[in-house]
């Protein structure tokens, strides 16, 4: 059952669901608004704070209403226009997709992030992560990737959180997306038009979002999620960002995200 403040406020045509992403949200799309429904946890209550913060400082969705019940939370935005980053245009032009994915990744950048309600430093996502060790949220079987623990890899969960503790790199804190992927980027012809799904967004190094990046540009232009597969071109990101491609630096936050479900 919607609650009463949302539904008052959806339009008499039925939407569409969209099934686009791995986020576990129900997405409905309408003419002019999306509601998205999904599980009452902290990222879900950060998507409505971060969009309420950023309104005005990048393209994002505004928020129309927003209501908890029972264990959900419910969040009625504007609908953006624009063709996702996975958009076969955009695949099927690999110097364009890494131009755009640039424009992007600048563009969060430059955001001021003074005041920003929400934070992903080092500090604070090492601690949540010993938490969720801690409380089983976090195991073996929870990884992203089959190499993370294992035969040349690590012991454990409680190996990785030690190594990452004694390995931690230093931070040039700017905005980041937190799901810095294909689906959560909207553009145009002319240039980027949208950002979606800032339920992760706070402030935190950038090299958190490029690994995210990087990788969705691979898993996307292989054909990782069906569809034909093209050539990846890995360092086009690096080279439309004029920035040198720190192998370090991805490695930390890609292993960083194995702790962070």
């Amino acid at each position: 059952m919607i609650p009463a403040a949302i539904q008052a406020l959806l339009p008499q045509q039925p939407g569409e669901e969209n099934r686009i992403g791995h986020s576990g949200a129900q997405v409905v799309m309408y003419e002019d608004c999306v509601l998205k429904v999904q599980p009452d946890t902290g990222n879900a209550a950060n998507e409505g704070i971060m969009l309420r913060f950023l309104k005005g400082r990048l393209p994002v969705p505004e928020v129309l209403a927003e209501a908890v019940q029972g264990e959900m939370r419910y969040l009625l935005m504007t609908r953006l226009r624009g063709r996702m980053l996975c958009d076969e245009t955009f695949l099927d032009n690999q110097p364009l997709l890494a131009r755009r994915m640039a424009d992007a990744a600048e563009m969060l950048w430059n955001v001021d992030i003074a005041g920003c309600p929400c934070s992903y430093v080092l500090n604070d996502v090492l601690q949540k992560a010993e938490a969720d060790i801690a409380a089983g949220r976090v195991t073996i079987d929870t990884a992203n990737q089959p190499e993370t623990y294992g035969a040349g890899g690590f012991a454990s969960p409680e190996a990785l959180l030690a190594w990452l503790k004694t390995n931690r790199p230093p931070e040039t804190l700017v905005l980041s997306h937190g799901d810095f992927c294909l689906p959560n980027i909207l553009a145009d012809e002319k240039g980027i038009v949208g950002f979606l799904d800032l339920g992760q967004a706070g402030c935190a190094d950038r090299w958190r979002d490029l690994d995210q990046g990087l990788w969705s540009m691979w898993a996307n232009t292989t054909g990782l999620f069906g569809g034909r597969a093209r050539t990846f071109e890995r360092n086009a990101l690096f080279s439309s960002l004029n920035l040198p491609l720190d192998e370090e630096k991805l490695r930390y936050y890609s292993l960083l995200s194995e702790l962070c479900p």
